[in-house]
């Protein structure tokens, strides 16, 4: 199936003013599209940057903190400073998962004192790093969106050189650290993440367990929600059609070289990676790798009674005491049931076809029979 086209993103989200159909041949980009996914999932309706609030801020800097990220303060202040310095168009919003709470009147205490207060964001249970990005940005009012850790991972450059690439035109920025300094265990264990993500989206990302990502506030809104990481946004963006970008980042100078996790964490980001490479692949073919695997099952099983009863019949041999024979009606009936699994997953997807549409519109042009563009 052809790749989709990325939804539309409204041309009034770049400043442009309305026109009439007699004033401009080319049809303006949809203000509220309904879209839906390229494998036929229904997404929300994708407003154009345009219609953020009278007044929005350029950038809406949103810094996560959930389960790995501790050090909210030191980048507050840090980022305080840089932001000041740069004298960009700005808002700061901090989303705390539910198992950093605490850090949230820190962080509001330290703002009262310095004069300047950013969003806070609590969610009220532990719902993963993901939904704590996605309460952020959805509390954010900025034309833009730069993620980053709540701690020194890279160099705070990194927000306008993401902020560059997505006024070049990009949907999505993934930042790579491009200086990265690695021990030898967090070098192995990123090549592996690495070819495993390779494997599952079909994009070499450089470095995508980077905190540091951009994007226009629309794309989240119209990707589906899947995982509880971050690495998984840019996965999904693609796979909609967005425009995914890498840019090269500076590591930050107080950045560990050794950050280990516990083997739970990586045992569950490999599961998840493996059903997103099923999802991305196999959404609208179940019958596909089901049908692939059952058809396995049973050719090996009825090879199997094919040798048995040829055995008992030109050979005498008996099969009351051969286990082969129930090894071979398992794989049989195992392999049927597989199959019909598969058949089972495509009659869903007939009967809901109707209501689904696998492509999404960029852009239009022309004129309609009415006239009308």
């Amino acid at each position: 199936m052809t790749r989709p086209r990325p939804a539309d993103r409204g041309a009034m989200g770049r400043g442009d003013a309305e026109a009439s159909p007699e004033t401009e041949p080319k049809e303006r980009r949809s203000s509220a599209v309904d879209t839906l996914g390229s494998e036929g999932t229904r997404t929300a309706a994708v407003p154009p940057t345009g219609n953020r609030p009278a007044g929005a801020p350029r950038v809406s800097v949103v810094v996560f903190c959930s389960r790995n990220e501790d050090r909210p303060l030191e980048v507050l202040t840090e980022l305080r400073r840089w932001l000041a310095a740069s004298g960009l168009d700005h808002e700061v919003v901090i989303a705390f998962d539910a198992d950093r709470a605490a850090f949230a009147g820190l962080v509001e205490r330290q703002a009262e004192g310095a004069g300047s207060r950013p969003r806070l964001v609590v969610l009220s249970a532990r719902q993963g790093q993901l939904a704590t990005i996605r309460a952020g940005v959805a509390a954010s009012t900025g034309r833009f969106v730069v993620t980053l850790p709540a701690f020194p991972q890279v160099d705070l450059s990194a927000i306008g050189s993401v902020l560059e690439r997505l006024e070049q035109g990009a949907d999505y920025v993934v930042g790579y650290r491009a200086s990265r300094r690695v021990s030898a265990f967090n070098w192995l264990v990123s090549g592996l993440f690495r070819r495993m993500v390779r494997l599952a989206s079909g994009r070499d990302f450089g470095d995508i367990a980077c905190g540091a990502h951009g994007m226009r506030p629309e794309v989240l809104k119209a990707i589906p929600v899947y995982g509880d990481h971050q690495l998984f946004l840019p996965i999904l963006a693609e796979r909609e059609g967005f425009s995914v970008v890498e840019t090269p980042l500076e590591e930050h100078k107080t950045a560990p070289p050794l950050r280990v996790f516990s083997p739970g964490i990586y045992l569950a980001r490999a599961l998840s990676l493996f059903t997103l490479a099923f999802l991305i692949r196999f959404t609208q073919k179940p019958l596909r790798p089901f049908g692939a695997l059952g058809a396995v099952l049973f050719v090996v099983g009825s090879l199997v009674a094919v040798v048995l009863a040829w055995q008992r019949v030109f050979q005498g041999r008996g099969l009351a005491d051969r286990p082969m024979l129930l090894l071979a009606l398992l794989l049989i009936t195992t392999g049927i049931q597989v199959i019909v699994l598969g058949l089972l997953g495509e009659l869903l997807i007939y009967l809901h076809s109707r209501d689904q549409m696998q492509y999404r519109v960029r852009e239009r042009t022309g004129v309609t029979r009415d006239g009308s563009g």
